[in-house]
């Protein structure tokens, strides 16, 4: 009997291994399906994404962890990511981060990461202290300093979320503040892991 195991799961037999080839060949999601999935059937939007209509390719970034180690987004490679750019002195950004905290605990794992990148220029301290103060618990630290990925990215205001595939290619951003831990935007991002 053939076994093929597939993000974590194991499938047996030949229907098994047509699945395992349609979900590793499934097309990506087009602006036209994620802008789909972003709507709800009264037409409202829940994050108001901006959807791209091909995936695009990131500039080679780099950031610390708490620790003072230098990551990159190769690090993250394989996972769905939202890499969002907050600060502690945005009001909107405080605002914002126990949803995003709430739904990383929800969703974080192996398949999904919420990076949250600090432009805070007094580092690490800083936010370990804001989130200690704040009850922010499932979140890691990571700082960009002198706001290089930032400009990199071309994020010209915060809160900015940018949402990659597993591939590490932008193929959607979220301007301003949300709440992610509805039953909606937490529906939408399960849907955009799977």
């Amino acid at each position: 009997m053939q076994k093929i195991k597939l993000h974590g799961l194991l499938f047996f037999g030949w229907p098994a291994v047509a699945l395992a080839i349609a979900l590793l060949f499934a097309p990506p999601l087009s602006a036209e399906s994620l802008t789909e999935l972003d709507t709800r059937a009264d037409g409202s939007r829940i994050l108001n994404m901006v959807a791209h209509s091909e995936p695009r390719p990131v500039p080679a970034i780099q950031f610390l962890d708490e620790d003072g180690n230098y990551l990159s987004l190769e690090d993250f490679r394989g996972k769905v990511v939202a890499l969002q750019f907050w600060a502690t002195w945005c009001f909107p950004c405080r605002e914002e981060l126990p949803t995003v905290d709430a739904l990383q605990g929800e969703l974080g794992g192996a398949d999904f990461t919420f990076i949250p990148l600090s432009v805070d220029r007094d580092g690490a301290g800083l936010v370990r202290q804001y989130y200690t103060d704040n009850d922010i618990k499932n979140l890691s630290i990571y700082i960009d300093v002198g706001m290089d990925a930032a400009r990199a990215m071309r994020v010209n205001g915060i809160p900015y979320t940018i949402l990659l595939n597993r591939e590490g290619m932008e193929i959607a951003r979220v301007l301003g503040d949300r709440n992610w831990f509805t039953p909606d935007a937490i529906g939408l991002m399960r849907k955009l892991i799977e």
